[in-house]
Parts: C-alpha cells; structure tokens; sequence
C-alpha cells in the first residue's frame, strides 16, 4: 500500500500475481471459461456472468478478470489487475507507486520465468513465453498494473500469426 499525500493505491504482491500465473501455467489446457471459472474459485477468484470471473481476493479496485474464447469455445486469455486503477490526476506519487509494482512484478517474473521481452515507452510491457506454450504479458498501463494469460492453444496461434 502507498499513502503518500493522503492517496492510498493497493496492488498485489508480485509473488501472488507470479503464483497466480504458476497456478494457471499448470493447468491441462484446453479448458472451456466454465471450466476456468471453476478452477478459478482454488486461487479465490469467484464465477461472474458468462464469461468473467472476479478477484475480490485481492480486494483491489478492479475485481474483474474477463476471459476471452476462441471461435472453438476453448479460453483464449484472461487479465487481471495487479494494481488498483489509479484514478484522478495522475501524480509523480502515482506514477512512481505504478512503476515501482510493475518492477517488482518484472523482477519477480524473470526471477521465475527467465529474461522476458521487453517493450518501453508509454505502455512499458514484458512478455514470457512459458515453458507448455503459454504466453505471460506483465504491463504497466497509464493508470493500472496487469497481467494477460493466454493460454497455450491461442499463444500457438498469434505465434503462427507473427504476434
């Protein structure tokens, strides 16, 4: 938590936000979003509407992870938020609260999964390619922390689409 100037921001730990990825890496894939949303309740994420699922676990201000589907019916990704969204001016306190959760999420990342790929600039980012084929996409947006997941079947296709 950051209380400096009277703002308090909550994020995850970057253990938690890496476990949470452990946990999804091991998991049998394909699996349909009903099947994600079931496993999801072992890590404290709760069923939502069709095709959510959300993380009050956390207790962060965004709860939602959404899951995408491939034209298959099998999940393709899902997010989730590793910060609170940072609302209101966006302050040097917000911005160094931001870049400091996303480099220890990086750190903790590499620590794990090895070097990542890293692209800079406004929406700094960092990518994993995981051992079983799926893809981990650590970010630091302008207002938030978060982390993509996609799963190995749909990480195989944007590799054979150059993505």
């Amino acid at each position: 938590m950051d209380r400096l100037h009277g703002m308090t921001w909550r994020a995850m730990s970057a253990q938690r936000a890496c476990d949470l990825v452990d946990f999804w890496r091991a998991v049998e894939w394909p699996r349909t979003p009903a099947q994600v949303q079931e496993l999801g309740e072992q890590v404290g994420w709760t069923p939502d509407e069709d095709e959510m699922m959300e993380n009050a676990a956390d207790a962060l201000s965004e709860p939602a992870v959404p899951i995408a589907t491939m034209p298959t019916g099998e999940t393709a990704s899902f997010n989730f938020w590793v910060t609170d969204l940072v609302r209101g001016d966006l302050t040097a306190e917000a911005s160094a609260f931001l870049n400091d959760q996303y480099t220890l999420l990086v750190r903790e990342g590499s620590s794990r999964w090895g070097e990542p790929a890293l692209a800079d600039g406004e929406h700094a980012s960092a990518q994993w390619e995981l051992e079983g084929g799926a893809r981990v996409l650590a970010g630091r947006g302008s207002r938030a922390v978060t982390v993509d997941f996609t799963t190995p079947q749909y990480a195989r296709v944007l590799r054979e689409l150059g993505e």
